[in-house]
């Protein structure tokens, strides 16, 4: 009664127009339609949907060409304007609550692919984006799906240099700029990680993470991203 008198008092509201939802869901009816889920068929590796009908376990041009050091990577969302709307209430106003209904939403979709780890761990801001905007939005993903998962939440991961921001750099660029950027600052042998961030975009900060996580020791580094950009 009280958990139903506060959902009158306090009603759920749709992240996109503001209407009322049902409990825990991040878009009401009509605003989910606008949004894409990534489904098949997609790239087994980087988790990217593919523009026409292919193969199942086929890798896209990026997969084929540059060497990824994760095991494989998955999304919830296809970044649109109407999914970029969600994760700015993470990026930029530290929203917990619609971090938490995604990481449902990834850990019902996805649910088989966390069996087998050990530790979940964020992509790390460099400190002094931390201190100006005073948290790290993979962290509070990768809390919330900790929580929901029953995974252990580990901030394994330093940021040792700061770089440049990858908005606007080519692949090779952004492979550049964030080259020995990471370090992990502990043991982390036949351990199996979930390694999270917020949007996948060529995967170039994902797989240098992933780089000194196997480089720890790590047996398996799997991906998750509240969403990924098109091929």
């Amino acid at each position: 009664m009280i958990k139903e008198f506060v959902n009158w008092l306090l009603p759920h509201k749709c992240l996109i127009c503001n209407c009322e939802t049902i409990e825990d869901s991040v878009f009401c009816a009509q605003c989910f339609f606008l949004v894409v889920l990534v489904d098949y068929p997609f790239c087994k590796m980087c988790g990217k949907m593919f523009e026409t009908s292919i193969m199942e376990g086929d890798l896209c041009e990026t997969c084929s060409t540059f060497r990824k050091k994760f095991n494989f990577a998955r999304a919830l969302f296809l970044y649109n304007h109407v999914s970029k709307q969600v994760i700015m209430k993470i990026k930029k106003q530290s929203d917990n609550e619609t971090a938490r209904k995604c990481c449902k939403m990834i850990f019902s979709k996805y649910k088989d692919l966390f069996k087998s780890a050990n530790l979940i761990v964020p992509v790390p801001s460099h400190w002094t984006r931390i201190l100006k905007r005073g948290y790290n939005p993979a962290s509070i993903i990768a809390i919330e799906l900790s929580k929901i998962s029953n995974i252990q939440y580990c901030n394994v991961l330093k940021r040792i240099r700061k770089t440049d921001y990858q908005k606007n750099k080519t692949i090779q660029e952004r492979i550049e700029n964030v080259k020995g950027a990471f370090f992990c600052r502990k043991d982390l042998s036949d351990q199996t990680v979930i390694l999270v961030d917020d949007v996948f975009t060529t995967g170039a900060t994902l797989n240098e993470c992933s780089d000194s996580l196997k480089k720890s020791g790590c047996r398996e580094v799997i991906c998750f991203t509240l969403a990924t950009t098109g091929q």
